[in-house]
């Protein structure tokens, strides 16, 4: 949980994870053991934290709710947690239901509601 609330702050501040980690004093070493499963100290957390704007709690996957521009909103799910909930589930389908899956994904993208924002130039 905490890589992927991590990375994902990294890409919403338009940056990646090893130059966040150099920002703050740390090595590359340290930011691959956390993309390995490893959580920071709570020195480091702290940091993380504040650079971010977020709460620990939330870094740890213990609030759903970060801070954007001044109000909380409940981060459920990061784009990437839920890239990940969606590939683990379609290993579990057969082909058919490979099949249904993509089917749908295309006819929401084709609606235009939920395809994802063109990146400002």
């Amino acid at each position: 949980m905490f890589w992927e609330r991590f990375y994902s702050l990294c890409l919403r501040n338009g940056k990646r994870p090893n130059p966040v980690g150099k920002e703050i004093g740390l090595s590359s070493g340290i930011i691959s053991k956390w993309k390995h499963g490893g959580i920071p100290n709570g020195e480091t957390l702290m940091k993380l934290a504040k650079y971010f704007n977020v709460s620990t709690d939330y870094l740890l996957g213990l609030s759903p709710y970060i801070e954007i521009n001044g109000e909380l909103v409940a981060m459920e799910y990061t784009d990437i947690e839920f890239k990940k909930q969606i590939a683990d589930n379609s290993e579990k389908l057969n082909n058919k239901g490979l099949e249904k899956l993509a089917d749908y994904a295309k006819l929401l993208v084709g609606s235009g509601n939920y395809a994802a924002e063109e990146a400002a130039e």
